[in-house]
C-alpha cells in the first residue's frame, strides 16, 4: 500500500535560522522540500490538486504551454526523481459549492498531460450532503432544509441533487477515459456517492468503462464506520488484485490494518502534516508514538498579532522582552544549563494570556507544556529536523517551524506505516 502526501506549496526556507528567526527573502529560490530535508523520503508519492493552481500557485503560459515557476514538468518543479509517482487531481472541493464542476475534462487532461502527471484522476463532482451557497444561487439547488447565515445560506441537498452529482461525475469519467487514450498519464476513475450501494455501483461502472485504478472520493466528512462497511463491500465485490483503490483524503487508522488485508493500493492524506498547527494538543508526534502539544511562543512583530497585544496596556519592548526571555530560556532548558521549568511555564503562560485566544485554558495548557518538557521526547528522535532545530522543534511559532514539526510528524506516521505493512504482507498489484 501506498502512501501519497496532498501537496499544497508545502515546503520551508532551506536557510531558516531559528535563533535569529531569519531567512533570505529569495522566495521559492531558498525553498527545501520534505523530501529534500529528511534522509528519508516521508511518503511513496505526492498527490497534486489542480485546484492549488487557481486558489494557491497560479500557471502561467510558456511557449503556449502551462508552466510552473518556470518548469513544464511537474516532477522537475517538485524535485523528484522521473520515477516518483505524482498523481493529479480536479480539485473537486474547490466547487463543491457550485452547481457544476468548474473544470472540464478537456482542461483537466490537458493539465494532465502537459505537466506530466504520471497519474490523472477524472473530473468528479463530490456529493456532499451539505453545501454553503450565495442567497442568488439558492434556486440553482434541489434542497431538504436550509439555514440561513449572514450573507451565505447553508443548504441540506436533495437525494435527486446527490444523484445528479453523482450521474456527472460517472459520465466525466467515461468520457475522460475516452479522451485519455494515447496520452502520457495513466487516468484513474474518480468514485463518488452518498450510500453504500451508490458508491459500489458508481465503482462498478467505471469497471465496465475500462478503468483499472480507481479513486474513492467525497470520503472525508464520513464516519469511520460508513467508511470500513465500504471497504468491506469493495472487498467482496471488487477484484482488488486486479482493481487498484486509492482512497482520497482519508487516514482513519483504526482502518490500516483492514486497508492492508484488503490490498488497497494506496491513499492520501495530509492530516499528520497539518497537525502541526491545527490541532491544540497534538502537534508534534514522538517517538514513543505519543501526541504532544507544542508551546506556542507567538512571533510579537506579527503584524496580525501586534494590535491585540498592545491593547494589553504593556509597551511594546517589554512584551518583546517577555517573548526572548521566554525562547532563551527554552533553549537553556534544551541544553541542560536550566533545571527548574516551573518559573518557565508560568513566565510562558503570562505571555500567552496576551493574545487573548477563546479556546486559552491556563491549567490545561501549563499541563501539556511541562508534560512535554519534562519528556524531552524531541532530543529521542534522530531524525534530521529533529537534530537540526532541537527545542525549536516543539515551538509553535512561524511557519518555518510549525511546517518542519509537520514534516517530522508525516515522519513518525510513515515508520509506523512501513512497520504495518511489514507484519502485514499482503500481494500488491504493480
Amino acid at each position: 500500500m501506498k502512501y501519497f502526501l496532498p501537496y499544497w506549496e508545502d515546503w520551508v526556507h532551506a536557510d531558516f535560522d531559528p535563533i535569529s528567526d531569519t531567512y533570505s527573502k529569495g522566495g521559492f529560490k531558498s525553498s527545501i522540500f520534505a523530501h529534500e530535508l529528511l534522509e528519508t523520503t516521508p511518503y511513496d508519492g505526492i498527490l497534486v490538486s489542480l485546484g492549488m493552481f487557481e486558489l494557491k500557485l497560479k500557471l502561467i503560459k510558456r511557449n503556449g504551454k502551462p508552466s510552473l515557476r518556470g518548469h513544464q514538468n511537474i516532477k522537475k518543479y517538485l524535485r523528484v526523481p522521473e520515477n516518483f509517482p505524482v498523481i493529479g487531481d480536479c480539485g473537486a472541493f474547490t466547487y463543491v459549492n457550485e452547481k457544476e464542476p468548474k473544470i472540464s475534462v478537456e482542461e483537466a487532461i490537458y493539465h494532465y498531460e502537459s505537466l506530466k502527471f504520471d497519474y490523472g484522476i477524472s473530473v468528479d463532482h463530490i456529493c456532499s450532503e451539505a453545501i454553503v451557497v450565495e442567497k442568488e444561487k439558492v434556486k440553482l439547488f434541489s434542497f431538504k432544509e436550509a439555514k440561513e447565515s449572514k450573507d451565505k445560506i447553508k443548504l441540506f441537498l436533495s437525494e435527486e441533487e446527490l444523484e445528479l452529482r453523482r450521474q456527472t461525475s460517472i459520465e466525466n469519467a467515461w468520457r475522460f477515459l475516452k479522451l485519455s487514450k494515447g496520452k502520457n498519464f495513466i487516468p484513474v476513475g474518480a468514485v463518488q456517492g452518498y450510500t453504500i450501494e451508490t458508491y459500489l455501483d458508481s465503482a462498478k461502472k467505471l469497471i465496465d468503462y475500462g478503468y483499472e485504478y480507481l479513486a474513492i472520493g467525497g470520503l472525508v466528512p464520513k464516519k469511520t464506520e460508513f467508511i470500513s462497511e465500504l471497504l468491506d463491500r469493495l472487498y467482496k465485490e471488487i477484484d482488488t488484485e486486479k482493481i487498484k483503490i486509492h482512497l482520497l483524503g482519508v487516514l482513519r487508522e483504526d482502518l490500516l490494518t483492514k486497508m492492508i488485508k484488503y490490498n488497497i493500493y494506496s491513499f492520501d492524506s495530509a492530516s499528520y502534516y497539518r497537525k502541526a498547527w491545527l490541532r491544540a494538543a497534538q502537534n508534534y508526534l514522538g517517538v514513543d508514538g505519543k501526541w504532544y502539544a507544542s508551546i506556542r511562543v507567538p512571533d510579537c512583530h506579527n503584524i496580525r498579532l501586534r494590535k491585540k497585544i498592545l491593547s494589553s496596556g504593556l509597551s511594546f519592548p517589554a512584551i518583546e522582552k517577555m517573548e526572548q526571555k521566554i525562547l532563551k530560556g527554552l533553549r537553556d532548558y534544551d541544553k541542560g544549563t536550566l533545571k527548574e521549568v516551573d518559573c518557565l511555564l508560568e513566565e510562558i503562560m503570562n505571555y500567552d494570556k496576551l493574545f487573548f485566544r477563546d479556546d486559552f485554558k491556563e491549567e490545561k495548557y501549563s499541563k501539556l507544556y511541562k508534560e512535554l518538557l519534562e519528556s524531552k521526547i524531541w532530543k529521542e528522535c534522530s531524525c534530521k529536523i529533529c537534530r537540526n532545530l532541537g527545542i525549536d522543534v516543539v515551538i509553535f511559532r512561524g511557519s518555518n517551524r510549525n511546517k518542519r514539526r509537520g514534516f517530522h510528524n508525516t515522519l513518525m506516521f510513515y515508520r509506523k506505516l512501513r512497520t504495518l505493512l511489514e507484519k502485514q504482507p499482503t500481494k500488491v498489484v504493480y
